[in-house]
C-alpha cells in the first residue's frame, strides 16, 4: 500500500460480497412457523368438525344460524378462526409466490407483492367479518 493509497487519492476498491438475503429468510421462517401451526390446527379442526361433531361426541358447527351465532359470540372462537384463516392465507400466498419463482417469471418482486398482498387482504377481510359479525 502506498502513501497515496492511504491518503485516499487512489483508494482500493473492494468488491462487496453479497450477504444472505435476510428478508427471504424472514419470509421462510414465517412460512415454517405457519406450517407447523397449521399442521396442528387443521387436523384437529377436521377431527372435531368432520368426525366427532357429526357423531354427537362434541359440540360443533352445524348448518343452523343459531349454532353459528352462539359459537361466534365467544371471542376465543373468533381468535381461533382468525388464526386458522391467516395461516391458510399465508401458506397459499407463499406457495403461489414460490411456484411462480420456480417457473422463471422475471418480476419476482411484483408477483410476491401481489401474492402476499392478496393473502393479507384476505386475512383482513376475514378478521373484519369475524369481529363485526354476530
Amino acid at each position: 500500500m502506498t502513501a497515496r493509497d492511504s491518503a485516499g487519492g487512489n483508494a482500493l476498491h473492494h468488491a462487496f460480497k453479497a450477504g444472505p438475503n435476510r428478508l427471504l429468510g424472514l419470509i421462510w421462517a414465517g412460512f415454517a412457523t405457519v406450517a407447523v401451526l397449521s399442521a396442528m390446527i387443521v387436523p384437529a379442526h377436521i377431527l372435531v368438525q368432520g368426525v366427532l361433531g357429526p357423531l354427537g361426541l362434541v359440540p360443533s358447527f352445524d348448518r343452523r344460524y343459531d349454532t353459528f351465532s352462539r359459537a361466534l359470540s365467544n371471542p376465543l372462537v373468533k381468535v381461533y378462526l382468525l388464526v386458522l384463516f391467516v395461516c391458510s392465507f399465508y401458506m397459499l400466498a407463499m406457495r403461489v409466490w414460490y411456484v411462480v419463482r420456480e417457473l422463471g417469471v422475471r418480476s419476482k418482486l411484483g408477483v410476491g407483492m401481489a401474492a402476499f398482498g392478496l393473502g393479507a387482504a384476505g386475512a383482513i377481510v376475514a378478521g373484519y367479518l369475524l369481529f363485526t359479525g354476530p
